[in-house]
């Protein structure tokens, strides 16, 4: 029955994969397939290829040499084979200014910074096809690529509609709530004070710059680091883990400092070798904590939890790490992801919570 129940998902896959490839052919060969994250956005793509002249020149953006390696290992998959393509991050794309290609995609191109789309659109301008990839695009950024690229949205595929069509699992989310901690004393560059105390202080200032009208971005940044590091976030998150101590479950943490201090496997800038994320991901071991590394391009293998300890108010930075587990697995294919998000009790990141749980069903949300 599982075996029937994926060969009909594949078989339905393919042919979603293909219509969206069509649109983009037959709409011009200029713009965005928004299409959820773990549909396939590559095999998409090499079906549009695959209508190409075979030696037809490719620039390939992406934000992380991992979602090279997804290209390439798709590209395999799938044989095709094309000495014409070029890689680049995004990073690099003004390497490529001067250069000319019959076709440009950019993976992943609601990570594009500002400055990177000002290079972008001095690319595009001299080119005819582009193709923009997405799973996870906001209203705010979908308009903000329209304005500056000219790029428009031709095709979606919504995380809610792959889950009724049954191309990935569904889900539900756990909310975690926690208060800061108020007990553990930490130096706040020279002040002795718990996690609250100083969250509430930098709160005060805040409120007291608002009302005279004076910048408080450096004292937000400040505010934010402390639910970043919060030990009351940690302990919440360690108490999961032991929870499925026998169970698969990949942690994002904010910073390196509370990765490290969960005492499982990291990956992360500064520790970690690759080895542990490959096997992770290849379905080796446990667990797995890593920072700001994983979000996009990456399929775990068998996975269905997930714990979030920090998250931002970007909708699009919160659905591509809950969706790194709702891929529909071989064995698993009626599994159910289960998401775990540990927020404070703080009306700030509350309303961050808000924020970025926009692409979510809120029927399938519960706070704990």
């Amino acid at each position: 029955m599982k075996k029937q129940l994926l060969a009909e998902t594949g078989s339905l896959r393919d042919q979603r994969q293909r219509e969206f490839a069509n649109i983009w052919l037959n709409h011009g060969r200029f713009g965005i397939l928004n299409l959820c994250p773990r549909f396939g956005k590559i095999f998409t793509t090499i079906n549009i290829l695959e209508k190409l002249k075979p030696d037809v020149s490719i620039l390939v953006a992406y934000p992380d040499l991992k979602i090279k390696s997804s290209w390439e290992e798709d590209f395999k998959k799938r044989k095709y084979k094309n000495g014409n393509i070029t890689y680049t991050t995004h990073l690099s794309l003004h390497k490529h200014k001067e250069l000319t290609f019959d076709l440009i995609i950019i993976d992943e191109i609601h990570l594009l910074s500002e400055a990177q789309i000002e290079v972008a659109k001095e690319i595009i301008e001299s080119h005819d096809w582009v193709l923009g990839l997405t799973g996870t695009l906001s209203s705010w950024t979908e308009r903000t690529l329209f304005d500056e690229l000219e790029l428009k949205v031709l095709a979606t595929y919504p995380i809610e509609k792959a889950i009724e069509e049954g191309v990935i699992v569904d889900y539900n989310i756990t909310v975690v709530t926690v208060t800061l901690d108020n007990k553990i004393i930490n130096d706040y560059k020279g002040k002795k004070r718990t996690e609250k105390k100083q969250f509430d202080s930098y709160g005060w200032v805040i409120d007291q710059l608002q009302r005279e009208g004076r910048d408080t971005m450096f004292l937000r940044l400040a505010r934010m680091r402390i639910i970043q590091n919060s030990v009351a976030k940690l302990q919440a998150t360690k108490a999961l883990l032991n929870q499925y101590k026998d169970e698969r479950v990949l942690v994002f943490c904010g910073v390196t400092a509370i990765a490290d201090g969960l005492g499982i496997p990291v990956y992360h800038s500064k520790a970690g070798e690759k080895k542990t994320f490959e096997d992770f991901a290849n379905g080796k071991g446990n667990h797995l904590a890593v920072v700001k590394i994983g979000n996009t391009g990456v399929t775990y293998k068998p996975l269905n939890k997930v714990i979030i300890n920090y998250f931002d108010s970007n909708a699009e930075n919160l659905a591509q790490k809950i969706n790194r587990c709702m891929a529909m697995e071989y064995n698993t294919p009626d599994k159910k992801a289960q998401i775990y998000i540990i927020c404070s009790t703080e009306d700030v990141e509350k309303k961050w919570l808000k924020n970025a749980l926009e692409f979510f069903d809120k029927t399938k949300i519960k706070y704990i």
